[in-house]
């Protein structure tokens, strides 16, 4: 059977790493930038940054969020028996055209914005003007701040991928991270315990009777897992849904804010309360989220004793973030491995 792997990422993520080694393997190349840079030729136009971006979300305006996707999938659809690498994903739109492809799989590739400076910074050449300053303003507008629905939303895309890969150390971890990504693919390879302990997360997140975000969290140590939660009412207190919605919805609060003013209780909370309840010692264990912990959440983590926490998708929580950069006692990593939508 024929594969089809997509790619999304940062500028500067090693994305393109990834590309050359599916191209080594026998894999079609085509991305959708291409498509943006064939259009910046017919106006005249350099192919800078600035003018790509420009003609992408004005092709995205004038035929809908996945237009790039849908001239993609007719490319690829022409050559069914095929393996192709799609590179260049940047908007929700494009990934729901291209899942729509037989055997689609997107793999994510990321990492932090120091990294992506300074790589890029090391990539410029004599005379080049790139300043740290402007690899963050696109960055930001990589991630969707401050642009349209139809234009770039990276950040949401890699929420949308299949397999995540954060690229911090060498060439050489990066092929050695996809390799992992294959063989899990083709069945030779077994998953590791992140990948396994956030599977599960996922799984409990099914149990929740949040209107709004379904989570869910399990405790493990040393390859066990101790304990397990989802977010929903407190035991024996009615739902949101037998008390005529979300509470948080009808006062319009924000996600990420006045986290006070809701009826339910968060996966982690759970999962910590019932170590409480049955006597476990969850000290110096890892907490795995498919969310990023809120302000209330991060501090009972922290006075819990957990030493490391692995979550998924990121989570808009000013204060918890500012609370989990004045400390060390506990370790935060980007969850990295095989996802589930």
């Amino acid at each position: 059977m024929s594969q089809c792997i997509g790619l999304t990422g940062f500028m500067g993520s090693g994305k393109g790493e990834i590309a050359n080694i599916l191209k080594k393997r026998g894999f079609k190349y085509v991305s959708l930038s291409d498509m943006v840079r064939n259009e910046a030729t017919k106006r005249g136009l350099e192919h800078s940054r600035e003018n790509l971006q420009k003609i992408g979300n004005e092709l995205r305006e004038q035929g809908g969020a996945g237009v790039l996707g849908t001239k993609v999938r007719e490319t690829v659809s022409a050559s069914p028996d095929s393996n192709w690498v799609i590179d260049g994903i940047r908007n929700p739109g494009e990934w729901n055209e291209l899942k729509k492809i037989n055997n689609f799989k997107m793999v994510g590739v990321s990492a932090s914005h120091k990294t992506i400076v300074n790589r890029l910074m090391e990539r410029r050449r004599q005379g080049d003007s790139l300043t740290e300053e402007t690899i963050l303003e696109k960055l930001k507008r990589e991630s969707g701040i401050g642009e349209p629905p139809e234009g770039q939303q990276v950040k949401k895309c890699i929420d949308h991928t299949d397999y995540l890969i954060l690229n911090e150390g060498t060439l050489e971890e990066l092929e050695n991270k996809f390799e992992h990504f294959i063989k899990l693919s083709e069945g030779t390879e077994r998953p590791t315990f992140d990948e396994v302990f956030m599977e599960i997360s996922h799984i409990w997140s099914k149990r929740s009777t949040c209107l709004r975000r379904q989570v869910g969290a399990v405790i493990a140590k040393d390859g066990q897992q101790l304990t397990a939660g989802y977010n929903g009412a407190p035991r024996g207190v009615p739902h949101c849904a037998q008390m005529g919605g979300c509470l948080r919805a009808k006062m319009n609060i924000p996600s990420g804010q006045r986290h006070e003013i809701c009826r339910g209780t968060h996966a982690e909370q759970n999962a910590i309360t019932q170590a409480a309840k049955f006597g476990i010692d969850i000290s110096g264990s890892t907490l795995y989220c498919n969310t990023f912990p809120c302000v209330i959440c991060t501090k009972m983590i922290l006075n819990a004793g957990i030493s490391k926490v692995v979550y998924d998708s990121d989570y808009d929580d000013a204060l918890s973030k500012e609370i989990l950069g004045q400390q060390d006692a506990l370790k935060l990593v980007r969850y990295e491995g095989r996802r589930i939508n």
